[in-house]
């Protein structure tokens, strides 16, 4: 499912860059959605859309974010299935994903940082193959310039030691490294990686659909079944959980469409 190239970048760096996977069309579309609901009050949106990031004592200065997008338009359906993007975290999950978050966030030049974080160290190698228990797979909806956007410590979700408290997501390389994309890469990262953003900087809205995959269970996220006529049956059948060595028929279906291609 990996090349050899791909599995040592991501075993080196924590993350692997997937280049120009989306169409202009979806990419499109997905912005004027993003627009439309992020100009939504919470209670407008429709269900079952919600936005986490404004709930609770956020900041109001936070890059907001609408959560269960792939139940609001089929092109974000799409996007968790897309070929290219499912070939790495199929390979990642050990053939068992499982979709728990579907998020598409909005940034202004008056959003906040995001400073270093990650989430546990499930990260390791078996069989010669590289595996993540949590993964983020980010696609941007815009370019995104060098010196903004995406940062991480490289190699980070292998640590041994946390890193020291006044590192800055500002620090330069080697430590720190930025990651700029145009509109529709995907940067797909270990939730082990120590990452963060920088603040937007452009003269447009900066939009990212992050779609979250895990290798067991299902984070204490399923199906939403009053709302399931709104998506498809893959989809529906990705977000069940994953129970290792148990192939998913979507999984099985894409795996075969690669096989035909001959992409693998």
């Amino acid at each position: 499912m990996l090349t050899l190239e791909e599995k040592w970048f991501f075993d080196h760096h924590g993350f692997i860059i997937l280049r120009n996977v989306v169409s202009p069309e979806d990419i499109q579309l997905m912005i004027e959605l993003g627009k439309r609901w992020h100009d939504m009050n919470l209670e407008e949106l429709p269900p079952p859309l919600t936005s986490t990031s404004r709930s609770g004592n956020a900041s109001p200065t936070i890059a907001h974010w609408i959560n269960n997008v792939q139940y609001g338009d089929k092109v974000f359906q799409r996007l968790v299935l897309n070929i290219e993007i499912m070939r790495v975290i199929i390979a990642l999950t050990r053939a068992a994903p499982c979709v728990v978050d579907c998020a598409l966030t909005k940034n202004y030049t008056t959003s906040d940082d995001i400073n270093f974080h990650a989430s546990g160290q499930d990260y390791s190698v078996e069989n010669d193959e590289p595996r993540a228990g949590f993964i983020n797979a980010g696609t941007s909806l815009v370019d995104v310039p060098e010196g903004t956007g995406f940062v991480c410590l490289p190699g980070s979700h292998k640590r041994n030691f946390d890193p020291p408290e006044n590192l800055s997501i500002y620090d330069g390389p080697p430590t720190v490294i930025n990651v700029p994309v145009h509109a529709g890469d995907c940067v797909i990262f270990t939730e082990a990686l120590y990452h963060g953003g920088r603040r937007w900087t452009a003269e447009y809205p900066r939009f990212t659909v992050f779609n979250r995959y895990i290798d067991n269970g299902s984070h204490n996220r399923f199906p939403i079944e009053s709302h399931k006529h709104l998506i498809s049956d893959e989809v529906y059948e990705l977000e069940q959980p994953a129970v290792q060595g148990q192939k998913k028929q979507v999984v099985q279906r894409i795996i075969k469409d690669l096989e035909s291609t001959h992409t693998i």
